[in-house]
């Protein structure tokens, strides 16, 4: 019980802190995104912080029933690298976005996280097919993201 608490807690909680850390690294992202032109099928601005916390939590319960199921052990390694992967290609939007301010390079990032959940996807599926389940609430904020950013950069 206390290996499977330990796990669920280090894959939702590691996430959300790097996030934030990151988050809060980055300096006056504020005024950068409100001087930005953006498409009429949006988000408000204070929706995005919950919506990736919530994206972390799904990720990190996915990660959990990953690394839980009794599995080859390579399959596991090889779907916790492209995992890890991932997740660094994640946690390196905000800088891309916001840090760089280079809406150009971002909407390829966006393009490469979407492409990189999209694997992710299916290789947890293919290990554990709940795991893949908590995953498509994940393309699919990605899949809006990818729109979103795509639209900032042509609008700007």
């Amino acid at each position: 019980m206390e290996k499977k608490l330990k796990s669920l807690a280090f894959h939702t909680l590691v996430p959300i802190m790097l996030s934030f850390i990151i988050w809060m690294l980055i300096p006056d992202y504020t005024a950068f995104y409100e001087g930005l032109r953006k498409p009429v099928l949006r988000l408000p601005q204070g929706a995005f912080v919950f919506i990736w916390c919530f994206i972390y939590l799904l990720m990190g319960i996915a990660a959990h029933l990953v690394e839980m199921t009794k599995t080859d052990d390579i399959e596991k390694q090889k779907a916790f690298s492209l995992y890890y992967l991932q997740l660094l290609v994640n946690l390196l939007w905000m800088p891309m976005f916001f840090g760089f301010k280079n809406l150009f390079v971002a909407a390829l990032w966006t393009v490469l996280l979407l492409i990189m959940v999209i694997l992710n996807l299916r290789k947890f599926t293919m290990i554990k097919r709940s795991a893949g389940y908590l995953f498509v609430v994940y393309l699919l904020w990605v899949l809006f993201l990818t729109y979103y950013v795509i639209a900032i950069d042509v609008m700007n």
